[in-house]
């Protein structure tokens, strides 16, 4: 095996486990003092992905329900052609 790629693996390594050592702490420590939003925002968004997109589908589902209806006369189906 070729040295380079062993180094370069052990330094992923290192990197993987200090990364989740500092995340582990800053959850420890975001408890008590700052608050961590984005981990919960996150969270939800990775849970609900098109929550805000259905949202806006359903304001604008009940807005055309609300909508009235259109006055239909005895000229309007020679009107549209």
């Amino acid at each position: 095996m070729n040295p380079d790629r062993v180094y370069l693996v052990i330094a992923l390594v290192i990197a993987v486990v200090v990364l989740a050592n500092a995340m582990m702490f800053a959850m420890v420590r975001g408890s008590r003092g700052a608050k961590m939003d984005w981990l919960h925002s996150t969270k939800d968004t990775l849970r609900q992905p098109f929550k805000h997109e259905d949202d806006a589908l359903d304001e604008l589902r009940k807005r055309v329900d609300e909508l009235p209806e259109p006055q239909s006369g005895p000229d309007d189906d020679n009107a549209a052609s």
